[in-house]
């Protein structure tokens, strides 16, 4: 059995069980095998970009005899990716930038998907491109992996376009996860904003707007995180 890292891991648990799965960005092929080897998903189809990180997924398919089950494609994103019959796809390992280009190039084919996505940063550029192109983001799930802490989003095309507040956008469902990965989640990013709010602040002209929105974000997260902690 594949032994998958905490974020990887999340990734693995919101695949609608006994689905199809495109694993974009596959690398190694560690989420694709596991998935299969688990049952959690029927089939997988594991894309990269690089023909070198696809070679890796396809020497790990190979030494788990998943060759009938996981098909690889070497393409740029979803370009080409066929996309009917599968239930899922799953993005992870990239920025939020990127995978809001990844799924625009496809938005109209991508109602009735269950969407797992795992920004390594810009968390909340995805946010709000979801909310702006009719995405409910249906629940979060955060890891802490190699000594950074994740939220992995789990979101559905539901027709429904959202307002992403500043403070939304920064930590969307993630404080509705009650796992202690979480509350680190939420742990960083007040650190985060806390440091860009003493920045703005110590700075010879300030911008009291920028100021404002900073400190009312400051404020969120260290709600959000006595809620946790009482």
């Amino acid at each position: 059995m594949i032994q998958l890292d905490n974020r990887l891991a999340r990734m693995a648990e919101l695949m609608t069980p006994g689905g199809i799965g495109i694993d974009v960005g596959a690398d190694h092929g560690y989420l694709s095998v596991s998935l299969v080897l688990s049952g959690r998903a029927k089939r997988m189809l594991a894309t990269d970009i690089r023909p070198g990180p696809l070679s890796s997924a396809e020497r790990c398919i190979r030494e788990n005899g998943l060759e009938d089950r996981i098909d690889t494609m070497l393409t740029d994103g979803l370009t080409g990716v066929p996309l009917e019959g599968a239930t899922d796809i799953l993005i992870g390992g990239m920025g939020g930038l990127l995978i809001a280009s990844i799924l625009e190039a496809r938005l109209d084919e991508l109602k009735g998907f269950n969407l797992v996505l795992q920004p390594m940063t810009q968390a909340g550029a995805l946010r709000q491109w979801l909310c702006e192109n009719e995405f409910e983001i249906v629940c979060e799930r955060c890891a802490v992996a190699a000594g950074k802490a994740y939220s992995i989003l789990n979101a559905r095309y539901d027709g429904v376009k959202r307002e992403c507040s500043p403070l939304f956008a920064l930590v969307g469902k993630a404080g509705e996860d009650n796992s202690e990965d979480a509350l680190t989640y939420l742990q960083t990013l007040l650190a985060r904003e806390q440091k860009t709010l003493d920045g703005l602040m110590r700075a010879v002209h300030q911008d009291e707007e920028k100021i404002a929105g900073s400190r009312e974000l400051v404020e969120g997260l260290l709600a959000l995180i006595k809620q946790r902690t009482e």
